[in-house]
């Protein structure tokens, strides 16, 4: 692919290096467009809710294409706190030493759903991070036949590191464990595939490395699980035929995930379909193996300027790197002075780089980092 194909779908990059994505994605053109034309046809009395709809449910079945699962298996929902908070709700009242297992340094979206759960007699065990991510075994240790579920990010917000979702897929069915992924930070970035990974459930907002905007989101439910959840907020969308169920006396719940959805937000439904667009225009692996190149590309370019950053092993390497500088602060005001956006997450420099980031604009802010 040709790197300036793709950045003429972001011309809103021109003058700004941003690496900022795993705060919120910047908006496309085709995304722009959908917006703008849906907020006409709104101020004209024109919109047309069916076509945003319609838009909801391609992008149902692109977000599946991504992970590797079915159309039926993908519920919408606004955010992953959301997903894991359906999935909390339809674990029973626990028994004697029923428990969860999930990462101290958790990103709460993925924390305080299963923290209410003690509430219902679970305990809640935490693991701590073995350096910067937890182990496998570390879980391996915390989980025992009383484990009901285990809660993971495919990728840490803060500082990048990928967990090994078939090992801790493992751990989880030695238990006899369900096993919930967070994949807000890894759904669009790097490579994800539900079956091969042993995942039950997994759940990402859009907002981030899909090309999405606030609002939209999902969750996966294995199809072997999907009897075994009930929806917590019902509508018409959790209908077997939703046009025909706006009204009572009868419920007729949908038989695949689609009872779990909520209901849609139409603008950024529409929004959605035209950014995950460009996943289907230039490949999902084309776009994934980028990706991963961006992120080797800035490694060796923070390594060459003396950089304190060391890189994780390969298979836990991401998208986001996580940079160690002394004065955060003064870093970020030579990035402002220079149009680079970028975060600051556990007190290091957070740079996450997307397929629509060019090279040379890496080797500048490696430059502008130096060995702060």
């Amino acid at each position: 692919m040709d790197p300036a194909d793709l950045r003429r779908l972001f011309p809103g990059l021109k003058d700004t290096i941003y690496l900022n994505t795993a705060t919120m994605s910047v908006g496309s053109a085709p995304a722009k467009a959908a917006y703008d034309l849906a907020v006409r046809n709104w101020s004209a009395g024109r919109f047309d809710w069916m076509a945003a709809e319609r838009a909801g449910e391609a992008a149902r079945a692109m977000f599946a294409a991504i992970i590797g699962a079915t159309v039926e298996e993908i519920a919408i929902v606004p955010a992953v706190s959301t997903g894991a908070g359906i999935v909390a709700a339809n674990l029973p009242p626990a028994k004697p030493g029923e428990n969860i297992v999930v990462p101290e340094n958790e990103f709460t979206s993925n924390y305080f759903p299963w923290l209410l759960l003690r509430e219902r007699g679970y305990e809640v065990r935490t693991v701590a991070p073995d350096g910067d991510g937890v182990q496998a075994a570390a879980f391996g240790n915390a989980a025992d036949g009383g484990t009901r579920l285990i809660a993971v990010s495919a990728v840490h917000s803060a500082n990048g590191y990928r967990a090994d979702l078939p090992a801790l897929s493992r751990v989880a069915a030695r238990s006899g464990a369900w096993f919930f992924v967070d994949a807000c930070q890894a759904a669009g970035a790097v490579p994800l595939d539900v079956v091969r990974d042993g995942v039950d459930f997994l759940a990402a907002a859009s907002h981030k490395f899909l090309l999405g905007s606030r609002g939209m989101g999902y969750l996966y439910v294995r199809r072997g699980l999907l009897e075994r959840l009930q929806p917590i907020v019902p509508g018409w969308k959790a209908a077997r035929n939703p046009t025909e169920s706006f009204y009572g006396p009868r419920m007729d719940l949908s038989p695949t995930a689609s009872k779990l959805d909520a209901s849609l937000a139409w603008f950024p439904a529409l929004a959605e379909e035209a950014g995950l667009g460009i996943f289907g225009r230039f490949g999902i692996t084309d776009l994934l193996d980028r990706n991963a190149r961006l992120a080797q590309r800035l490694e060796s370019a923070l390594a060459a300027e003396g950089s304190a950053f060391r890189p994780f092993a390969e298979q836990h390497r991401s998208t986001i790197v996580s940079v160690p500088v002394s004065d955060p602060e003064s870093v970020l005001a030579r990035f402002r002075q220079a149009n680079v956006v970028a975060s600051v997450r556990g007190g290091r420099i957070r740079l996450a780089v997307h397929f629509y980031n060019l090279e040379e604009e890496l080797d500048r802010v490696a430059e502008l980092i130096g060995r702060a």
